[in-house]
């Protein structure tokens, strides 16, 4: 059969919403496509279900490991993947029936490295209130070419959630450039370098407003608050890796990248202090919460400053005071922080 496309499906612990995710990949209008599911854990019940759906369905290929980490499972999906084009589906999710379909028509109209689309951020039914959806629309932020381009056309795909799973991406194209997941534990935030490397080489991406991925969120594990806050700035040191690797000096490209860094920096002191998540700033386009009143950085730990400190330190001033992409809140953030850093406090 001629694989169109290979949808890669990491698999860990729990698997509650994992029946609807993998009925969501079976009936897709695009046929000739292929299921890679990694399995990563321990769990019978989830394994069961794996199994089950691997018999009915000759397109489904269940790989079982030891758990190494969300970047470790996606590369052997793609080390293994044979189709023109491949996509991720996470296990809490699930795709409408012709997202595959849509995106690989796209792609196959200009030979597309990357095709990517707005989603849908999915909320359960709960006790309160009835399921619903809300789309994310990044043409509502930004001005995105209506035909093919390239990032430096569009950088501000940079400063938002990095949503590789809403996207195809032509396998060659991941191939020919060595491009991978880095292998970190757990989930740890690794689609961020994957995207910018990505986005930085592709020569034709395509984006379409039309909205196919159902992104869940109200999880009762999806809090940053039980994250090392270290990986936030292991994270950023790859992002700069990569622009530094490709001499990509761009300053539009840097501006959102900084964007998406002073984000991470919030996220870190949200873990160390939930003062920092709950204040009284303001909050930006970008979501950025600004920790005035009665947070205090010197309750942050001596090594979480440290790497603050360092990613201000690398940050060019200039870009920040000047680039329209940077919004007020984000320039004042950048301002409290470079002040703790000139008192010695970071």
């Amino acid at each position: 059969m001629d694989i169109k496309l290979s949808v890669i499906i990491p698999v860990f612990g729990a698997g509650q919403n994992l029946v609807q995710c993998l009925k969501s990949a079976c009936v897709q209008t695009l046929k000739n496509i292929e299921i890679i599911c990694i399995n990563n854990g321990l769990n019978e019940s989830v394994f069961e279900i794996l199994s089950s759906f691997e018999k009915k369905d000759s397109r489904i290929r269940l790989v079982s490991k030891i758990d190494e980490g969300y970047g470790c499972a996606v590369n052997i999906g793609l080390n293994l993947a044979g189709g023109e084009y491949v996509s991720f589906l996470e296990q809490n999710d699930f795709i409408d029936k012709k997202m595959f379909e849509k995106l690989y028509a796209l792609a196959a109209k200009c030979d597309a490295d990357i095709v990517k689309s707005s989603y849908f951020k999915f909320f359960d039914k709960t006790k309160k209130e009835s399921e619903k959806k809300e789309k994310v629309s990044f043409e509502k932020y930004c001005k995105i070419p209506t035909w093919f381009f390239r990032i430096g056309e569009c950088p501000s795909f940079f400063s938002f959630h990095p949503s590789i799973w809403s996207s195809i991406y032509k396998r060659t194209f991941l191939n020919s450039n060595s491009i991978r997941f880095v292998e970190a534990r757990g989930f740890a935030g690794v689609d961020n370098s994957f995207q910018v490397e990505s986005m930085i080489l592709a020569q034709k991406i395509i984006y379409t407003g039309a909205a196919y991925y159902y992104r869940r969120q109200n999880l009762s594990d999806d809090s940053c608050c039980n994250v090392n806050p270290s990986i936030f700035f292991d994270r950023a040191d790859e992002m700069h890796e990569i622009l530094s690797r490709y001499k990509n000096k761009d300053k539009n490209i840097l501006a959102n990248i900084y964007k998406r860094e002073l984000w991470f920096v919030q996220k870190a002191l949200e873990t160390t202090d939930t003062r920092a998540a709950n204040s009284s700033g303001g909050i930006g386009k970008s979501g950025v919460k600004l920790p005035f009143d009665d947070f205090d950085i010197k309750n942050v730990p001596y090594e979480t400053r440290r790497r603050i400190e360092k990613t201000i330190s690398g940050m060019d001033e200039d870009i920040i005071r000047n680039n329209p992409a940077i919004n007020t809140f984000e320039k004042n953030f950048y301002n409290i922080l470079s002040g703790e850093k000139a008192k010695g406090t970071i």
